[in-house]
């Protein structure tokens, strides 16, 4: 029984640490992306891509939050009918 919830706990904590990024390395991602795009720092066209890239990351950072909430509760599930038989 302590075994399960032990797996559940690991399933969960794994995921989750691969969500603890820097900010300074979200920013030189951001940054690194827009120059390979060929746009350089101070421009109206640099400036839109680094907000274009905030607003998709912070999109699949929510679609990925949703993903893992309901891994997290499909594997909570298994482990209430693992103790339960």
């Amino acid at each position: 029984m302590c075994f399960s919830r032990l797996l559940v706990i690991v399933a969960v904590a794994l995921p989750l640490s691969a969500c603890f990024t820097t900010a300074e390395q979200i920013a030189a991602d951001d940054d690194a992306a827009c120059r390979s795009a060929g746009l350089k720092p101070g421009t109206p066209a640099y400036a839109k891509c680094r907000e274009d890239g905030t607003g998709h990351r912070n999109m699949q950072q929510m679609i990925s939050s949703l993903n893992q909430s309901n891994q997290f509760q499909m594997m909570n599930q298994a482990a209430i009918r693992s103790m339960q038989h």
